[in-house]
């Protein structure tokens, strides 16, 4: 709030006591000048009087109060900042040395993740200054490495083995299908999984999805939660993906709000990964 606003606010207190005072020494008038059986009136009539001459000094100290400390130089509370918490006091930030972007990439690269083939650095810098990454590493590179150029045309994404799967993702039927189509292709197997559709509409309770995988059918069932997708199915769909996969490799998860930045790796590569930046890996889809 600031002193202009508390100063209109003391004004308006100053208003109710000057109210307050003419009609309590209306009512001390009316006392004095009416009929009197006793000196109990005239005292009435004091009473009167004295709380009204309070009122007057009451709103004489709320108008005058704060002009007097303005003048004097008195800051108003926007100009007060509380003490500025620092970045590294939030669980899960970065405590150590700025790590070169360059230095962040190849470490990534030695872990399994590299940039898709036609991605640079520069598109990377064109999403977030080289300070952000360096200040916050392998984080912010890893959500990058589950998104897409931030330009046309679409879908180029900065990693083929990362996805952030924003759950808050449906809108209409074939919404389903588009994200598991989008977490196929970071298993560099897209073909395993054919025929899919979805019956997701917002008016139901569920929604069915169907797919073939490796030349069996499946169905699933969701639920309708508005417009987030049904956690459950997601991970059933995982789990069969990596089931008919088979070479080890597991789906893992950056937690990024409603949304989870996923990777398929095995657990060595995982592991390499969870090395550089403690615990920024989990297991995704776990039984």
């Amino acid at each position: 709030m600031s002193l202009w606003q508390l100063m209109r606010m003391n004004r308006i207190a100053a208003l109710a006591w000057g109210a307050a005072a003419i009609l309590i020494a209306y009512s001390s008038l009316i006392v004095a000048l009416g009929p009197k059986a006793d000196a109990s009136g005239w005292a009435l009539a004091l009473g009167f009087a004295v709380a009204a001459a309070y009122c007057v000094w009451q709103g004489w100290r709320e108008w005058k109060g704060l002009e007097e400390a303005s003048a004097s130089g008195l800051k108003s509370f926007d100009d007060v900042k509380p003490p500025a918490t620092p970045m590294s006091d939030f669980p899960g930030a970065w405590r150590g040395d700025p790590i070169p972007l360059e230095t962040q990439i190849e470490q990534l690269k030695q872990a399994g993740l590299t940039l898709a083939p036609g991605r640079t650095m520069e598109e990377l810098l064109s999403s977030w200054p080289r300070e952000q990454y360096e200040s916050d590493p392998y984080g912010l590179l890893l959500f990058m490495y589950g998104s897409e150029v931030e330009e046309e045309p679409w879908e180029r994404f900065f990693c083929e083995r990362g996805w952030d799967f924003d759950m808050e993702c449906l809108t209409q039927a074939g919404d389903y299908v588009h994200a598991f189509e989008r977490i196929l292709a970071i298993t560099g197997k897209p073909e395993l999984v054919t025929a899919m559709s979805d019956t997701f509409r917002f008016d139901a309770e569920a929604c069915e999805i169907r797919y073939t995988i490796n030349g069996r059918e499946r169905v699933l069932s969701a639920k309708v939660d508005n417009d987030w997708a049904d956690y459950e199915a997601v991970a059933a769909f995982a789990r069969d993906v990596e089931t008919n996969i088979g070479d080890g490799r597991h789906f893992w998860g950056a937690d990024n709000g409603q949304a989870v930045i996923l990777f398929f790796l095995t657990d060595a590569e995982a592991a390499k990964v969870n090395a550089l930046r403690s615990e920024t890996l989990m297991r995704y889809a776990t039984d």
